[in-house]
């Protein structure tokens, strides 16, 4: 079959391109899907690149797709042959961007003949990212106020949108030239994340209080560049490694801190959080098929195109997700 295939993490991704693999064979508890479409996420360049150190043989890239069921593994119960479904796979396991693929049963949500395959192979990532860290880690609360980060972005994007959904004052940091996009995915004030004022502008945007809450998805290394947008009490989910806290004196934010780390589930065996994944996935789907989440796709593309736009990907040289067309 064809996929994507990482010979050997390298830093210009020239060792990640197209090739025939072995059809894969699910394991016990596992199904194996035959991909009709999925979505490139930043960790896959940064996988193919070199992050990925356990990545000692070639490897499928790719985390998030959809597909059908062709083929169920010993014990897997609750699926059968046939069934549309989305998730988020594995980054010590081989990918999903090839024509078919294998994931775990447990993660699996079940995709209804409404939503489409582009659609839905967009979401898990980003998605489940932002959903994990509003409803599950901040528990957002209607009325409160968030601050978003990267707020056109995946995971920005989708913060927005189910902050607005969930009734909070939406806060979108973004640069000036796309505060049209914000504003259209639920943000009620856009302000421009460069601004050396920045704290003083979230005040004088949430009646001079700083935010409840802030989805922060790259790292500014010092804590107290967040910390100075929350107000007293505020919740910081990082999407990033945590930020430095030393220069953070004690009892100056009383901010809780969340670590947002999805693959991070399937490292520490975490059936819990893993079987997570598929009931989140499910109220995603849901606002997927009532027309109250954009999936945001800016690019349709082939398996062929996959390199180039990793590359693209890395460059930021588009907002929103990347769906790539595999089955018919």
């Amino acid at each position: 079959m064809r996929a994507i295939l990482c010979s050997q993490p390298k830093d210009d991704l020239s060792t990640t391109g197209l090739a025939d693999v072995p059809m894969p064979e699910p394991e016990p508890g596992e199904v194996r899907v035959r991909v009709m479409a999925a979505s490139l996420n930043p960790v896959d360049w940064k996988l193919c690149s070199g992050l990925a150190r356990w990545w000692t043989e070639p490897h499928v890239v790719g985390l998030d797709a959809a597909g059908v069921i062709d083929k169920l593994g010993d014990g897997v119960t609750g699926w059968k042959v046939g069934d549309r479904v989305v998730w988020h796979g594995n980054l010590r396991r081989q990918g999903v961007f090839a024509e078919y693929a294998t994931t775990v049963a447990h993660v699996l949500t079940l995709l209804p003949e409404t939503v489409g395959w582009e659609a839905a192979a967009a979401l898990p990532c980003a998605g489940l990212t932002a959903y994990q860290a509003l409803v599950r880690k901040i528990r957002l609360q209607p009325g409160q106020t968030i601050v978003i980060q990267g707020a056109t972005g995946g995971v920005g994007g989708f913060g927005v949108q189910i902050a607005h959904r969930l009734g909070a004052k939406v806060i979108a940091l973004a640069r000036p030239e796309k505060a049209y996009r914000a504003r259209a995915l639920g943000a009620d004030v856009v302000l421009d994340y460069r601004a050396p004022d920045l704290a003083m502008q979230v005040r004088e945007a949430n009646g001079g209080l700083g935010a409840d809450a802030m989805l922060e998805v790259a790292n500014p290394h010092d804590a107290r560049k967040s910390l100075s947008l929350l107000a007293y009490n505020g919740h910081l989910a990082c999407v990033d490694p945590l930020p430095d806290l030393s220069q953070t004196p004690a009892y100056t934010y009383a901010a809780s801190l969340h670590e947002i780390a999805l693959g991070g589930a399937y490292g520490a065996e975490d059936m819990r959080t893993q079987r997570d994944f598929a009931v989140m996935g499910a109220a995603l789907v849901d606002m997927l098929a009532s027309g109250t989440l954009d999936p945001m796709i800016e690019a349709r593309i082939i398996l062929d195109q996959v390199p180039d736009y990793l590359a693209r990907l890395r460059n930021r040289a588009f907002d929103g997700k990347a769906v790539i067309r595999i089955g018919a």
